[in-house]
């Protein structure tokens, strides 16, 4: 374990929403802890449970300057005079405990103390169930109100507890845990609380290769991409399936004995991992910084199922309306209009529209799980359509929304459906313009007029490209030509991209590999390509490493030799 004496202190812009159930005016308020589930309010929310948020108003100034003052319980007002506020479970991927908030907007995220607990093992006889107010045999409360009293409202919620290899204790609420791993989107996160969790909720096929370790999933209607990894481990993993099952499980045994809900958790592996976390250490039975309280979870390093994953996202029946079809079919269809959002759109505790298009908006954050930035996750989109699609997005309705809610919708009010997205803090371009090695094939492709080309790697990092296969030979070993300098960063696997090109039956695939200057590589393509573009990857990889022919050495040379292959017709069509 390594702490930092001293907490670091962030300031956070105002990107998020504005929360407008949390207290309002120029007062910083702090998030002391997540407590029970209900519906507090069934006339304007009856589609989503909503969760008890606790907060303290933070009463030394010097927090800005000095937030180490934030550990000391004189730095907020006394915990009996705490404001709650009910805010729908789907905004729980935004709420952090230990997180300032300021007129409903966040304001800063103090590190309080960080540690890093190393090559901890989670598994049934070290980790146990617990309730936020237990004293063990009267020796003493593992959470002593004198030195946190921010919990006394929510003494018989749930955390875990895992015993440390050293006789300390980390103990984690449960909803953190919940909020950690399932907390990828909000719609993830609503179908944890409304039980059962049923599979088809979730996706509604998916198909694994034992072998190479590549899954591909069919997410269902609503789910976010973005949820792509953490529904992979749910399908392959039954004990992760098992911890996000207990969730509504719980919450049902508790309503039905008319008890306030607490959610219980479990961790969804077992097995060896590092954990990094924010919190603050607690003394018990006398002796000092025996009990680390995880306030937020930032980092956990044990690995997911598989190697690689695609997905396909079903589009919701408002978007298919607007979008589905081949391109000739929308342009001789009227087109719906598409209502603009209100700038600064708030999030208001209400069912949304029934007739409004969901939208998702997506925010970066650190990489929480190490085991996923090197491994290839993707999905398929078409290029050809992006031309059309700028022009849909520009016919707006001119009356803009003013209000978002989180949720399934359910009601006639004028309240745009959102969903949080979590993606991962790397490239901060996301999906408006394609990494520098990229563009000028993107723009070649793009002007193609006989050929449908779909980009076969879609990701949440840029929009474009996933890690380059990993080849490791018989030892094990690394070649370091998969490698690329990425400055202060250090090295990292370089980026590669896959295009599939159609004319009438015919298809190709294009693969581009990050290099100077780009190495590109052309493959036939047969079967069903999202399930071909795992090994595609990594033929191009080997083809990268043991160059078998040059490199084409130019885009015309490279798009004559795929136009060629799938019979399109070369002249007009290369550039």
């Amino acid at each position: 374990m390594g702490s930092e004496n001293n907490p670091k202190f962030s300031e956070f812009p105002n990107e998020e929403p504005r929360i407008l159930a949390l207290p309002k005016g120029p007062d910083s308020w702090r998030i002391d802890w997540l407590g029970d589930i209900a519906y507090p309010n069934r006339f304007d929310r009856r589609k989503q449970p909503s969760v008890f948020v606790h907060l303290s108003k933070v009463a030394d100034e010097r927090f800005r300057s000095d937030p180490s003052v934030l550990l000391s319980p004189e730095s907020t007002t006394h915990a009996q005079f705490q404001k709650r506020a009910w805010i729908s479970i789907g905004t729980l991927p935004l709420l952090r405990v230990g997180d300032i908030w300021r007129d409903g907007q966040l304001d800063a995220r103090p590190d309080y103390e960080m540690e890093e607990f190393k090559n901890i093992q989670i598994d049934a006889k070290t980790t146990t169930l617990i309730k936020a107010g237990l004293n063990i045999d009267d020796a003493g409360f593992l959470l002593p109100l004198a030195e946190h009293p921010w919990h006394m409202q929510c003494t018989q919620s749930y955390c875990i507890m895992v015993n440390l290899p050293d006789g300390k204790r980390l103990i984690i609420p449960c909803m953190e845990l919940i909020r950690f791993y399932f907390g990828s989107s909000s719609n993830l996160l609503s179908k944890l609380f409304l039980p059962p969790l049923k599979r088809a909720t979730l996706y509604s096929h998916a198909s694994f290769d034992a072998r190479s370790k590549y899954l591909f999933l069919q997410l269902s209607e609503k789910i976010s991409g973005a949820s792509a990894a953490d529904i992979g481990r749910l399908h392959l993993s039954p004990l992760a399936w098992r911890a996000a099952a207990l969730v509504g499980t719980s919450i049902l045994k508790a309503s039905v004995a008319q008890q306030p809900i607490y959610p219980q958790a479990l961790f969804p592996f077992e097995g060896e991992t590092t954990l990094v976390a924010a919190g603050k250490w607690l003394s018990f039975a006398g002796q000092p910084r025996s009990t680390f309280l995880a306030y937020n979870l930032r980092s956990c390093n044990h690995p997911f199922p598989f190697r690689s994953l695609s997905y396909k996202i079903t589009a919701s029946l408002i978007k298919s309306q607007q979008s589905d079809g081949n391109l000739d079919q929308l342009r001789t269809q009227p087109m719906r209009a598409t209502a603009r959002d209100a700038q600064n759109q708030p999030l208001i505790e209400s069912d949304a529209s029934n007739n409004l298009a969901p939208r998702t908006r997506n925010y970066r954050i650190e990489p929480r799980f190490p085991d996923l930035v090197p491994k290839p996750i993707w999905r398929c989109r078409t290029l050809s359509h992006t031309e059309w699609r700028e022009k849909l997005d520009r016919r707006r309705n001119n009356s803009s929304v003013s209000n978002g809610a989180v949720g399934d919708p359910g009601s006639e009010r004028r309240i745009r459906s959102v969903d949080f997205a979590l993606l991962s803090k790397i490239n901060p371009s996301y999906f408006e313009i394609a990494p520098a090695f990229l563009r000028p094939i993107v723009q070649e492709l793009c002007a193609l007029q006989d050929v449908t080309v779909e980009l076969l790697t879609e990701s949440n990092e840029d929009g474009w490209t996933v890690p380059m296969s990993i080849i490791a030979n018989e030892d094990g070993e690394i070649h370091s030509k998969q490698f690329v300098q990425a400055g202060s960063e250090g090295a990292r696997l370089r980026r590669t991209s896959a295009f599939l090109l159609r004319h009438y039956e015919e298809k190709t695939c294009l693969v581009a590999i990050e290099s100077t200057p780009t190495y590109f590589t052309c493959h036939p393509a047969i079967g069903t390509m999202h399930e071909e573009v795992a090994s595609v990857l990594r033929r191009a990889a080997m083809d990268f490493l043991i160059p078998k022919k040059p490199n084409p050495g130019s885009i015309h040379d490279l798009l004559t030799l795929a136009l060629r292959q799938i019979g399109a017709e070369v002249a007009g069509n290369a550039p």
